[in-house]
């Protein structure tokens, strides 16, 4: 039941992050107008087009073609480990943001209790996302989490589209009406 559990848990969590993450804006260079002053507050991710070189496909392809496995095995290893130094990178550049946050409102007047409360969850996602990710990547490796990930992205937009077809095909006789008599 555990086992089942788990499989039905990570797919769902990973299925909300790809949701999450095709919603948010692609502004990723609005930090470079900043004054030299505010370099704390930009937002200094890791590249996604390193993590995307790291996990080329063709490297193993190539690797596998030399029918080595002791050379297979060494860098899948390292593959691993560079996804995971990507991720943990990641993860301390979300946790200096938050910080800074808190250090930034510590004494504010206007502070909004429910922007607080979105920000706590958000946060809190995050870090069940990031847990899942790392735990995935660990036990099947960064090549079977990076096509897991694209066949739950491509089975994201299969359910968006079904669900679209659907709601367009509700008509509107269907839906009760409420009397206000």
């Amino acid at each position: 039941m555990t086992n089942l559990v788990f499989f039905l848990a990570i797919p769902a969590a990973l299925l909300l992050m790809l949701v999450l993450a095709g919603l948010r804006s692609t502004g990723e260079g609005a930090g470079s107008t900043a004054l030299p002053g505010d370099a704390e507050y930009l937002v200094r991710l890791p590249e996604r087009g390193l993590l995307d070189r790291c996990l080329a496909p063709e490297d193993v392809e190539f690797v596998a073609f030399l029918n080595s496995p002791p050379l297979l095995r060494l860098l899948l290893h390292e593959r691993r480990r560079l996804a995971l130094a990507w991720l943990h990178q990641t993860r301390r550049e979300a946790a200096r943001l938050y910080r800074l946050h808190i250090r930034s409102v510590r004494h504010a007047a206007g502070l909004r209790p429910a922007a607080e409360a979105r920000l706590i969850s958000a946060v809190g996602l995050f870090t069940i996302i990031y847990v899942l990710i790392v735990g995935t990547v660990w036990l099947y490796g960064p090549f079977r989490t990076r096509a897991f990930l694209h066949s739950l992205k491509v089975l994201a937009g299969v359910l968006l589209n079904l669900g679209g077809r659907i709601a367009d095909s509700i008509s509107p006789n269907w839906i009760p009406q409420v009397s206000t008599q």
